[in-house]
């Protein structure tokens, strides 16, 4: 009989052991994973804050007329945040385009607004809204690392996350959303600057008689 009741006693203690090995075993992996979306989550995130800064400085710069300026801004984002057109990591950071954008706008690729701030719209024209003119990129963080990433998402699924001191909700979509905002104003360009010299020519009387008008200026 001592021989089996050790025998027990051994095998009990071998299956605790197995026991507190999973459930630590399972902590430590949590913990690796979560360490590495959340790296991953903040290098992808200063790179698009990179990406649209630079965006931004493009639409800054004057060009031939407004379309070009758009159109730099394209550009950089397309070589900054796309690859063939797709998104770098769509696995990890898909772009939130559309009407899921923070700000709407001309979207040269998917996820961005490049133009107006929404709270300047209609205000162009005042110097207190000159910043607001720029670039804005939007996408999500996916929770994919995460070993109860699916229960994460299901829990709370359809509710609203309400950003501090109130404002616009967020529906919950089992995503973390993330916006990059780079608003730097942005020059005249040679098109507006023609219509503008033109139309003071014309109000201020200035005219040499042949119907060219002019102003005497060193650029716009």
């Amino acid at each position: 009989m001592p021989p089996l009741t050790i025998a027990k006693k051994k095998s009990d203690e071998s299956g605790q052991v197995i026991i507190e090995f999973v459930i630590v075993f399972s902590m430590l992996i949590t913990t690796i994973f979560l360490f590495v979306q959340m790296a991953w989550g903040i290098a992808w995130g200063h790179y698009v804050h990179y990406a649209t800064f630079m965006a931004s400085r493009a639409y800054l710069s004057a060009g031939a007329t407004q379309a070009d300026q758009f159109a730099s801004a394209g550009t950089v984002l397309r070589q900054t945040v796309k690859v063939h057109g797709k998104d770098y990591f769509p696995f990890l950071a898909p772009s939130r385009g559309g009407g899921e954008r923070d700000a709407t706008g001309t979207e040269p690729v998917k996820g961005a607004m490049v133009g107006t701030h929404p709270e300047a719209i209609g205000k162009e024209h005042s110097r207190l809204y000159s910043w607001a003119e720029g670039v804005q990129y939007n996408f999500n963080l996916k929770l994919f690392l995460l070993p109860m990433s699916k229960m994460i998402a299901s829990d709370g699924a359809g509710k609203n996350i309400m950003p501090p001191g109130g404002g616009k909700g967020i529906p919950w979509k089992g995503v973390i959303p993330f916006t990059s905002d780079s608003f730097l104003g942005r020059e005249p360009n040679v098109d507006e600057c023609l219509q503008e010299m033109t139309r003071l020519s014309t109000s201020t009387g200035i005219n040499r008689g042949d119907n060219d008008n002019f102003v005497e200026d060193n650029g716009c």
